[in-house]
């Protein structure tokens, strides 16, 4: 395992772990499409930029203005998100 960009050096104490899904809560600003499971947006969230996958929602679909929890699964690589980290998701 090689080093990449954006990876983070922490101490052995925190116990790190890098994860394929997560859940977060969102809301959504402005989009000009419908958003439904298994939409594949690109996720932003501090050093991590990777394309990820809705599994679940608890709503049908997402607009703008629409509140919801949802599930990601990324794509390529599992990653390290802090708890209580901000993401932004663009197409």
């Amino acid at each position: 395992m090689g080093l990449r960009k954006g990876m983070v050096l922490l101490g052995e104490s925190s116990e790190p772990r890098a994860t394929w899904r997560f859940s977060c809560d969102v809301l959504v600003l402005h989009s000009s499409t419908t958003m439904r499971c298994n939409y594949q947006p690109v996720l932003h969230c501090r050093n991590v930029r990777q394309s990820a996958r809705i599994v679940r929602m608890d709503r049908e679909v997402l607009r703008t203005g629409t509140k919801a929890s949802l599930d990601f699964e990324f794509l390529f690589r599992p990653e390290f998100i802090a708890v209580g980290s901000r993401l932004i998701f663009r197409e």
